[in-house]
């Protein structure tokens, strides 16, 4: 084998160990998701934290999300709004859901990739009142 045959190997092989260890898996995939409920249940007007569960330790930043669909209200489709943030520690994205409407709705967790996989996880809730949020806690009142 030549020099120059073993160098362009070794050197392939290095920029493919690389490139393997610092992409993300092909088949990264959430695999739960849960919603923190206070005492009172889920509250229209107040701030609740949702997590998803990922298999992949490198969750680039917009590839996983939370959405609301199905149920038996109006409101498929909506996207809760701003950044998931990840947690790499344990392997979870979190968002804050600020509920709008009483009633069955399904928070979705997705984990989207352009050209891999795509994966989503879902919890049905039920948002049963109206909160007040007043800073430190959210006293039901409706």
């Amino acid at each position: 084998m030549s020099r120059i045959f073993f160098r362009t190997l070794a050197c392939g092989a290095a920029v493919a160990a690389t490139a393997a260890l610092g992409a993300p898996s092909a088949y990264a995939e959430v695999t739960g998701v849960s919603v923190a409920v206070g005492p009172d249940g889920l509250l229209t007007g107040c701030n609740y934290t949702v997590t998803a569960t990922v298999t992949d330790p490198v969750v680039p930043p917009g590839t996983v999300f939370f959405y609301l669909s199905g149920g038996v209200i109006p409101g498929n489709g909506e996207r809760i709004p701003g950044e998931a943030v990840h947690h790499p520690e344990n392997n979870t994205v979190t968002a804050t859901w600020t509920p709008n409407r009483v009633g069955a709705q399904n928070l979705v967790a997705i984990q989207s990739v352009p050209g891999q996989y795509t994966s989503s996880k879902y919890i049905s809730v039920e948002v049963v009142g109206a909160g007040l949020n007043t800073g430190s806690s959210c006293p039901r009142v409706g």
